[in-house]
């Protein structure tokens, strides 16, 4: 649009020159400042550190009209800076931010004898906390360029005006640095960074440093959570003296299932995919899924066998079958032998003992078997411990049993070493899991960790615990923790109450734990197909156990008809 001022037709069209010039810079600055608006709106939305850093590098660009950028943040372990976004337009070059990792080495912040390296300029405004700025970088004072004129020779390139300047947070520490290359006019010619260019860039790396001092911030709090979990596992893992890496095994293995799932291209699974953010929080509660052990008694926990208490009361059985074998030894003297016959048949409720002494010892040695809880008891090794518990009798003012009440009730155990009273006390340490979770106020993010750590023993029929929930309500987080908890329990050579398993054992009996209901069917596909049980094996299973493993044969288990 052009306007009238004058009726002097030159002065009119000088005018309206200057219009157009006022108006386009008021529209480039307003652009700036909505972009402003937008980084800072970003500093207090945006979660992703390298989105802003892409906003603050491209208004860096656009305001000065730079060749080039790089944006470096110093490493975790205050060292080296590494490279965050790198961008050069005249060799159509961007690495960094949102588009991946920059695959370039990392700049060492100290020397060989480990001072601080002054005589480079990115690494000298890191220690000085000073920005530095040059007309023409070949030319700069005491620093050392012999490395950008090398580089600039191999890419035909010519660095030439620089402006540096360091990301300081509150604390006027130095997070990183930002680093502008070539300013340029409109006429596209290299010129200087001047004193509204170094202003507005000293405002854009507060703000960088604002976003990486936030990122820095959330990053140590998180670290810090996950190493109190950790520290927590470990404590619970020391309760025992037994299965003392189960924790930690059983998260490693969460992590592994949930990585293999996301790189899961073809199944059911396909469509399965976990962000950042869902991966550290399954992995969170796979390092949680047994806080609740924290009350669970020592007792309980390290039970190796039916009849341990603070000794293993096999050795008192045993003690009083020799008293008995002793005893009959001296009744076959004592009495005549249709005495002995008589004495017992009625001691034994049987007939056909010949030998009593081979009888007791081969009983001794049954309930020495039955007492280690290794495989499930059927009804007829019940009924003879049973026979066994009903021997109670005096002779001479002398009490003659086998087993007391204690001993009957933890014989009656069909799988495993502990009673019902006992197991109901293990079982507990599910729901004390809900309940110390659920009380932690945790991110939003992570809101989940709670459910998932306590719902790794149900079972998709519904008939697992403490809640009873079923496959509709139990989500593929929840699931996978559950495969792990199983397949490092089977797996596993240092639980005292049963004996060790082969792969190929422990796979079967969670073959057959899918086709009861327990398990997921397609995440046991999964976790076969994708050699995770082979993987996890060879990291932590003695050599001697890891045997073939038929898949099919595993699957036919539970895929039949």
């Amino acid at each position: 649009m052009k306007y009238q001022f004058s009726y002097n037709k030159q002065v009119n069209n000088t005018l309206n020159t200057v219009v157009k010039l006022v108006a386009e810079l008021a529209e480039e600055q307003l652009a700036h400042i909505t972009q402003l608006t937008r980084i800072g709106q970003a500093l207090s939305s945006e979660t992703d550190l390298n989105k802003i850093f892409d906003m603050i590098l491209d208004e860096g660009i656009s305001f000065t009209k730079a060749d080039a950028a790089t944006i470096y943040r110093v490493s975790d372990d205050n060292k080296f800076l590494e490279f965050e976004i790198v961008y050069n337009a005249t060799m159509k070059m961007r690495q960094g931010g949102s588009g991946g990792p920059v695959g370039w080495p990392s700049v060492p912040l100290f020397d060989e004898e480990g001072e601080p390296k002054l005589n480079h300029i990115v690494t000298s405004v890191y220690h000085t906390g000073k920005a530095l700025s040059f007309d023409d970088v070949y030319e700069a004072e005491g620093f050392d360029v012999s490395g950008t004129i090398a580089t600039d020779k191999r890419t035909n390139y010519r660095c030439k005006s620089m402006l540096t300047i360091p990301l300081k947070d509150h604390e006027e520490t130095v997070l990183g640095v930002i680093q502008f290359i070539n300013a340029m006019n409109g006429e596209s010619e290299i010129v200087s960074f001047n004193d509204e260019h170094i202003a507005m860039l000293t405002s854009l790396a507060s703000q960088a440093a604002i976003a990486l001092s936030n990122r820095n911030l959330i990053d140590s709090l998180e670290n810090l959570l996950m190493e109190f979990m950790r520290s927590i596992a470990t404590a619970i893992e020391r309760k025992s003296k037994y299965s003392s890496a189960h924790i930690t095994r059983v998260a490693e293995l969460t992590d592994i299932i949930a990585a293999k799932i996301n790189d899961c291209e073809s199944g059911p699974l396909s469509e399965v995919f976990f962000s950042e953010v869902e991966l550290k929080e399954l992995s969170m509660a796979g390092w949680m899924h047994d806080i609740g052990k924290i009350i669970t008694p020592e007792f309980v926990m390290d039970k190796s066998t039916k009849l341990e208490r603070i000794i293993d009361g096999i050795e008192l059985v045993k003690e009083r079958f020799d008293k008995l074998i002793t005893l009959f030894k001296y009744l076959k003297l004592k009495l005549s032998e249709e005495e002995y016959k008589d004495f017992t048949i009625k001691t034994f409720a049987r007939e056909d003992i010949e030998d009593v002494t081979r009888f007791l010892s081969g009983e001794r040695d049954f309930l020495v078997k039955l007492n280690a809880g290794g495989e499930f008891v059927p009804d007829e090794l019940i009924e003879r411990m049973v026979a066994l518990a009903d021997i109670d009798f005096e002779y001479e003012e002398q009490r003659f049993f086998i087993l007391d009440e204690v001993d009957r009730k933890n014989f009656h155990i069909r799988r495993g070493t502990l009673n019902p009273e006992e197991l109901e006390v293990m079982r507990a340490h599910v729901s004390v899991t809900w309940d110390m979770l659920s009380e932690l106020t945790f991110p939003k993010k992570y809101q989940n960790v709670a459910f998932y750590a306590a719902t790794h023993h149900e079972t998709l029929n519904g008939k697992g615990y403490p809640k009873g929930l079923d496959e509709s309500q139990l989500p593929i987080q929840s699931r996978i923790i559950a495969i792990a908890d199983i397949f490092e329990a089977l797996t596993s050579a240092d639980r005292p109450y049963k004996t060790p398993k082969t792969l190929s054992e422990s796979l079967t009996i969670m073959g057959f734990m899918v086709k009861d209901g327990h398990l997921d069917k397609d995440l046991l596909d999964f976790f076969l197909d994708a050699g995770i049980h082979l993987e996890f094996a060879r990291m932590h299973m003695d050599e001697q156990y890891i045997d073939d493993v038929d898949i099919d044969a595993i699957k036919s288990k539970y895929r039949s008809g």
